[in-house]
């Protein structure tokens, strides 16, 4: 018996790939170099809830009526449930966010819709790390199980 790939599925890089490139981007991001990478960068700074350990993490993130918004599945966003004050360095400048984690299928499906529907599924695969399997724009229906089956959430910030 086989399975069926799933129609949309989280790309991650090589663990290896993230630990060489991440150290240069985040010190590309907090300079006035920060031009020098694609325009939907920004650099997360968050605090772990229960080890109270410091993250910086540079992260993808999409203009979502008005909001810069991160859609992700990595482990560390669980830091955000409930909502917690962030710092992201974003253009180049440092500002205080309240970030908030959504994990809701059909709202995370629906917004993921929206950005797919913005870029066209093609181009959106690399702006949301994803790799749609179907050859076309994911249904909703889709894009709620992969929203179940691989963690996908968004995190919205709302800068202070």
């Amino acid at each position: 018996m086989t399975t069926a790939t799933p129609a949309v599925q989280r790309v991650k890089p090589p663990l290896a790939l993230v630990k060489l490139v991440n150290p240069a981007m985040r010190r590309i991001l907090a300079s006035p170099l920060h031009p020098l990478v694609r325009g939907h960068l920004l650099l997360l700074e968050l605090t772990g809830r229960k080890t109270n350990r410091r993250y910086r993490i540079p992260v993808g993130y999409q203009d979502v009526d008005g909001r810069p918004t991160v859609f992700t599945n990595s482990p560390w966003r669980v830091n955000l449930r409930g909502g917690a004050e962030v710092t992201v360095t974003i253009r180049g400048a440092r500002r205080s966010a309240r970030a908030s984690l959504e994990q809701d299928p059909e709202t995370v499906a629906r917004l993921y819709a929206e950005v797919i529907e913005r870029f066209g599924w093609q181009a959106a695969q690399r702006r949301l790390d994803t790799k749609i399997s179907v050859g076309r724009t994911p249904t909703a229906k889709e894009l709620a199980e992969a929203v179940e089956s691989s963690g996908l959430s968004i995190i919205r910030l709302d800068l202070t």
